[in-house]
């Protein structure tokens, strides 16, 4: 007999029903993926969740005639009518990213908690690649989960689950650029993988909190440089010009008599735009081993905000973490997706080199060609060694300093310094230094 899901306005025999369920099957992981490919009752209830949280107003049947989805049925209808439900989804609703995230979310939890029922009586690599046997033996152990009441439990641990990484997803998805960002072809992947790690790694949960609570510093409109000269995105006025080829049109086909006239005295008229002189924040983090805890997850709830006001300034934005190294080694961290991976995921140790760090931040300006234009270099760190001399190199990059120094002094740093503070690590010292940074 073929298994029916539990809801009515779309079936397990629609297209887009069948569309979906591949789809949450091809974001599991391989070691688990071949159960859900095996087990019919996984896909129909990953599937119905995903549809019970992205439609408007979803259905259920009055009952199913399978013992396992009977018992899920019932489930969802308690489930439905508690808060938890419909506050996740203000999460889901009409959005497919955040629906998709919550229905593989509990296919992991529920697929996780068969394998534990499984794993002493099958090897791990007879999971991986069921034979008919082994099959069989799965979708009976869904069934024995009914004969043992312990479905409903499964179900209740599985949807909190999926509840708190959809939570998660959401909030990652927002530090990135929202929904249009969330459109970015790997996006969705890395979402996801941020979103699951949060659930086990507590500071990754702290700095989204903490950097949530400093976007509200961040202001929506500020002063943006600009600079007068022959290109730009809009017009500033108009001045004289010597150079025939710089002359507007109308100036060119004046009357023979009074051109020449204006080309041996004052010139001609042209225009003169506005282009924006704002250059690059360039944010460095010491990850040096004394760095973690509450130093850490400042610093990085601080580079999240930093992020958010590049993109009201109109300034680019590079991130990289130093220890005696610079990491990455290779090129500074620029796509939004990677900033919010590395400030979330990079560990702290290692030891610390100042002047490393800001001369491969000025050089990083200097190949980029960001010379012509206001730069800043922003740099949080603890260290107390001996500071460079690099001051040549600051103006050279049109970059001016600004440090950051948590629990600690560094005298040396401080002469090199545009600006130099001590650093509250609270969300009024961040907002301290956004305001520094915004007007520098």
């Amino acid at each position: 007999m073929m298994l029916q899901n539990n809801l009515i306005n779309i079936t397990n025999k629609d297209f887009i029903y069948s569309l979906v369920s591949q789809r949450i099957g091809g974001h599991l992981p391989k070691d688990i993926r071949s159960i859900y490919d095996t087990c019919e009752h996984i896909q129909i209830i990953a599937t119905d969740c995903y549809f019970l949280h992205y439609s408007l107003y979803p259905f259920l049947r009055n009952r199913n005639d399978d013992d396992v989805l009977e018992e899920v049925r019932k489930f969802l209808q308690d489930y439905m009518s508690d808060e938890r439900y419909q506050r996740i989804k203000m999460l889901t609703t009409l959005d497919d990213e955040m629906s998709l995230v919550y229905s593989i979310a509990l296919a992991k939890s529920i697929i996780g908690k068969i394998m534990g029922k499984l794993i002493g009586e099958l090897e791990i690599a007879q999971l991986m690649n069921p034979d008919n046997k082994v099959k069989s033996k799965i979708v009976n152990a869904v069934y024995a989960l009914v004969d043992a009441g312990e479905l409903g439990l499964i179900l209740d641990y599985a949807t909190e689950e999926a509840e708190e990484v959809t939570k998660n997803a959401n909030e990652i998805r927002e530090l990135i650029g929202g929904k249009k960002a969330g459109k970015e072809a790997g996006t969705f992947k890395k979402v996801l993988d941020l979103a699951e790690h949060m659930l086990y790694v507590k500071f990754m949960k702290e700095i989204v909190t903490m950097s949530k609570r400093l976007s509200e510093y961040v202001p929506k409109a500020s002063k943006i440089l600009k600079k007068k000269g022959r290109f730009g995105d809009e017009l500033s006025g108009y001045t004289m010009t010597k150079r025939i080829e710089r002359a507007l049109p109308r100036e060119i086909a004046l009357p023979d008599e009074l051109f020449f006239k204006k080309l041996t005295s004052e010139g001609f008229l042209m225009r003169e735009k506005l282009s924006v002189a704002e250059g690059a924040y360039y944010l460095l983090i010491d990850k040096s081993g004394s760095m973690y805890g509450e130093k850490t997850i400042w610093a990085r709830s601080v580079a999240m905000a930093l992020y958010r006001m590049s993109m009201t300034k109109k300034r680019r934005y590079f991130l990289r973490f130093f220890d005696t190294r610079v990491y990455p080694p290779d090129t500074p961290l620029n796509d939004p997706e990677d900033i919010v991976d590395a400030i979330l995921k990079v560990k702290s140790n290692g030891g610390t080199d100042i002047t490393n760090a800001i001369s491969t931040a000025l050089r990083d300006l200097m190949e980029r060609g960001l010379s012509e234009f206001t730069n800043t270099i922003v740099i949080i760190t603890d260290g107390e060694d001996v500071v460079q001399d690099l001051s040549k190199e600051l103006r050279r990059a049109n970059a001016s300093l600004i440090s950051v120094m948590i629990q600690g002094d560094n005298e040396t740093l401080k002469a090199l310094s545009d600006q130099y503070m001590k650093a509250e690590l609270s969300e009024i010292g961040g907002a301290k230094l956004l305001k520094i940074v915004e007007v520098s």
